[in-house]
């Protein structure tokens, strides 16, 4: 089936969804004491809702929050999270999900989205709350009672505070809230690398792209390396960027071999022991905002990339490309955005 097609089809059902939809938008009133919050899918967008997470327990102590996770790695991401009060993955099985759908009640359902979902609008449209909250988007006319109406080029964790606009409450301490990662696996061995290198200065780059255009070839890693030959490095890479790792660390001196992490728990416990990190625009831009890690960031030519998933970190410096590709960012504009962060640590 065509792509063109599929995006028909989907944009048809949506439409279908909004045109059996009761739900009228209102003002909320009365006591928050359930909140159930859509799951994203991918790690970057999951670590920067736990802003929120924390937002919620600062502005509503008491309101538990409930998770709707649509894969499974985002279910076992949150499974330890203190924070949360119950997680349901949809993938549990047809008479589960009829089972959760028909026994659950919440005071307020967030849809974190700000793009159409089908499978967000399905669940968002089956899930019984008192009040139902999306961003602002025409395929979320209806569905939902009330919707945040922020810049779309507002960085998302800006956008998903406008939650506490609509419920009418504030949070306090708001400003100095930061985004975590959950508790999650880690290893001994990985405890005994990150406290070999504690204290030491040690700066983290990390290969893994999650997509080409986002990719930075191993041969301008290994030059910005080479050219600071008094640091020391220790590199991160998922398994398809494993080999390149090796390959740094197989060549050049001032790289510390790095144990596989097998968690992001045990990506977490060692860049809390770094001095500054060099990432593409991944999920580790954003965990290092959980320990204000300084970070020099590179994008594509998108603004969308570089103004709604920007740094947290206060210390940090972007490197955006000429291009649709990070690939084309030279490693010159690296090392100018290096030597900002570098003398304000």
């Amino acid at each position: 089936m065509k792509r063109e097609h599929k995006l028909k089809l989907r944009q048809g059902f949506a439409r279908l969804l909004q045109a059996v939809s009761r739900r009228m938008a209102g003002r909320f009133d009365g006591e928050v004491r359930t909140i159930a919050i859509l799951l994203p899918e991918r790690y970057g967008d999951c670590v920067l809702l736990t802003e929120l997470f924390a937002q919620i327990r600062a502005a509503l102590p008491e309101a538990t929050i409930h998770l709707i996770a649509f894969r499974k790695v985002s279910a076992v991401f949150f499974k330890s999270d203190p924070n949360v009060a119950s997680i349901f993955n949809i993938k549990s099985g047809l008479l589960a999900w009829l089972k959760f759908v028909r026994n659950n009640r919440f005071d307020v359902l967030f849809n974190p989205k700000d793009s159409m979902s089908v499978s967000f609008l399905f669940q968002s449209f089956l899930l019984r709350a008192r009040l139902k909250v999306a961003h602002r988007h025409d395929y979320h006319e209806r569905i939902y009672d009330r919707m945040i109406d922020k810049d779309y080029y507002d960085h998302v964790t800006e956008r998903n505070a406008g939650l506490f606009d609509i419920l009418g409450v504030t949070v306090p301490g708001g400003k100095t809230i930061r985004p975590y990662v959950p508790p999650l696996p880690v290893s001994q061995v990985m405890h005994d690398f990150a406290g070999s290198i504690a204290g030491k200065g040690y700066i983290g780059l990390n290969l893994s792209s999650g997509s080409v255009g986002k990719y930075w070839p191993k041969e301008k890693w290994a030059e910005f390396v080479r050219n600071y030959p008094e640091e020391r490095f220790v590199v991160f890479a998922s398994a398809k960027d494993h080999e390149d790792k090796l390959l740094l660390e197989r060549e050049l001196d001032n790289v510390l071999p790095l144990p596989l992490t097998a968690t992001l728990g045990e990506v977490d416990v060692v860049m809390q022991e770094l001095k500054l990190l060099v990432s593409p625009d991944t999920s580790l831009v954003h965990m290092a905002a959980c320990h204000d890690l300084p970070v020099v960031a590179l994008y594509r030519d998108r603004r969308n990339d570089w103004t709604r998933f920007a740094p947290l970190s206060t210390n940090h410096e972007i490197v955006v490309s000429s291009s649709d590709l990070v690939g084309d960012i030279g490693v010159d504009a690296v090392q100018q955005a290096f030597r900002k962060v570098y003398a304000r640590l």
